[in-house]
């Protein structure tokens, strides 16, 4: 038996804030420090637990896990199951984390409840930087030594992503690379620049350096080539902004290209995601059959989204079949998984678990915002949905057509949406940086 010191982390909730949630994931959180199984097989046992003040009494709680000892008996800490466990264990899909924020230690409650993978994005990080006073020690380090402010900012993401990352090595490790993975999107001008977006690609998967990182890369129409360059590379890619079905069947083809113009004999270590998104489709969707009027267009509404998603899956299986998937398996590459994006409800008429609990089913991601998270594990319903109404999906789908509505159009609607949204963010996050840091400080752009 080896003491060793593992871990240190104090976690502050105001009791305002507090929840039943959360007060099942710092509990399941003292555990999974204390039974962290590593890389060698060895397991992290409890030797000084948890310290606390309690949140009834006080304004704030402190937990404190300081010192673990390593036991090869492998007997760890029973840890505390969830509706995530049971999520990923019973139905084959794991459930991500849509955000991110420093101290990214304030992840392990969240992954000890069974979270398997984080994804970020612009709108994440403008958040997380000019809501936190933890970004000012990076940022004075970053103006002393005269960054701009871009690369300042890059340099912010790398670290959260790094640090990330290494949080959830285990898991990777664990299953051989089929979880664990950390997303971080490439500049958001880039969308519409292919070879912009390949070289950014590169840089930033050097610059983080972590074996469970996606590279995100939205899927334009200029940027499904640099999803196929990327890949072919051996780079790991999550294709993101995904809205239709056409534009997804186009991702995959990217993917199998990249696999097959890569040269390697070996394709184990190179994975993707296909992040397909949920909510928005609805909410556009619901506008334009609320427009139409009809009785037929109505009753359509909040149908939309998962009918696509429950097809995209039916698309998945056919493409991930067949004599050029088998050859490229027996080459060891991975299935390019589905996941859910945007699985946030926006319409308040709708159940907060609607997209969640609609689209469970095996080989795939949920990435869930905190919101839906909380809503999930509370009286979320764990049955495997997405293909158990695949005949009714596909009407769904018909009777849309047959109303006018082009569900291509749709998707390249959404597309420059969300890339208008994320660009903003981006543009917004550089100008509060540049606040903060003082001009005179900076060197200008």
């Amino acid at each position: 038996m080896i003491e060793v010191s593992i871990y240190m982390h104090t976690l502050f909730v105001d009791k305002g804030n507090f929840s039943p949630f959360m007060a099942s994931a710092m509990a399941s959180a003292c555990h999974w420090i204390c039974s962290f199984h590593t890389v060698t097989g060895f397991s992290v046992q409890q030797s000084s637990f948890f310290t606390s003040t309690s949140w009834m009494h006080s304004t704030t709680m402190s937990l404190q896990c300081c010192i673990g000892r390593m036991d090869n008996n492998n007997k760890g800490t029973k840890i505390k199951r969830t509706m995530l466990h049971d999520l990923y264990e019973k139905q084959g899909q794991s459930p991500y984390y849509d955000n991110l924020c420093r101290p990214v230690s304030d992840l392990l409650p969240f992954i000890a409840s069974g979270i398997r993978g984080v994804t970020t994005n612009p709108a994440i990080f403008e958040r997380a930087i000019s809501s936190s006073n933890a970004y000012n020690e990076q940022l004075r380090e970053l103006v002393v030594a005269g960054k701009d402010i871009e690369s300042g900012y890059w340099e912010l993401v790398v670290k959260d992503i790094q640090d990330t990352c290494k949080l959830l090595e285990p898991i990777y490790r664990e299953k051989d690379g089929a979880d664990g993975y950390v997303s971080v999107a490439v500049s958001p001008k880039l969308a519409n620049d292919t070879k912009g977006t390949i070289e950014a690609a590169k840089w930033l998967h050097k610059m983080v350096g972590c074996p469970n990182v996606y590279i995100k890369i939205p899927a334009t129409d200029e940027s499904i080539l640099s999803i196929k360059e990327v890949i072919s590379l051996g780079i790991s890619v999550n294709a993101t902004l995904i809205f239709s079905l056409p534009k997804y069947e186009a991702v995959i083809d990217a993917y199998l290209d990249g696999l097959e113009a890569s040269g390697m004999t070996d394709l184990s270590k190179v994975t993707s995601a296909a992040a397909f998104y949920i909510s928005r489709v609805d909410t556009t969707m619901d506008m334009k059959l609320e427009q139409i009027g009809t009785s037929e267009a109505l009753n359509l509404r909040g149908k939309a989204a998962v009918a696509q998603a429950v097809l995209a899956y039916q698309l998945y299986q056919k493409k991930f079949s067949g004599p050029r998937w088998e050859h490229l398996e027996k080459k060891g590459a991975k299935k390019q998984r589905l996941m859910w994006a945007s699985t946030n409800v926006k319409n308040p008429a709708y159940p907060d678990t609607f997209y969640v609990d609609s689209l469970i089913g095996p080989d795939t991601i949920s990435t869930i915002p905190g919101q839906a998270l909380e809503a999930f594990m509370d009286h979320g319903v764990l049955s495997r949905t997405l293909d158990a109404k695949v005949s009714e999906a596909q009407g769904i789908y018909n009777a849309i057509e047959m109303l006018g509505i082009d569900w291509s159009s749709v998707g390249s609607q959404l597309e420059q949406e969300v890339l208008g949204s994320f660009t903003k963010c981006f543009d917004n996050v550089l100008e509060y940086m540049q606040k903060k840091a003082k001009p005179r400080e900076f060197i200008s752009l």
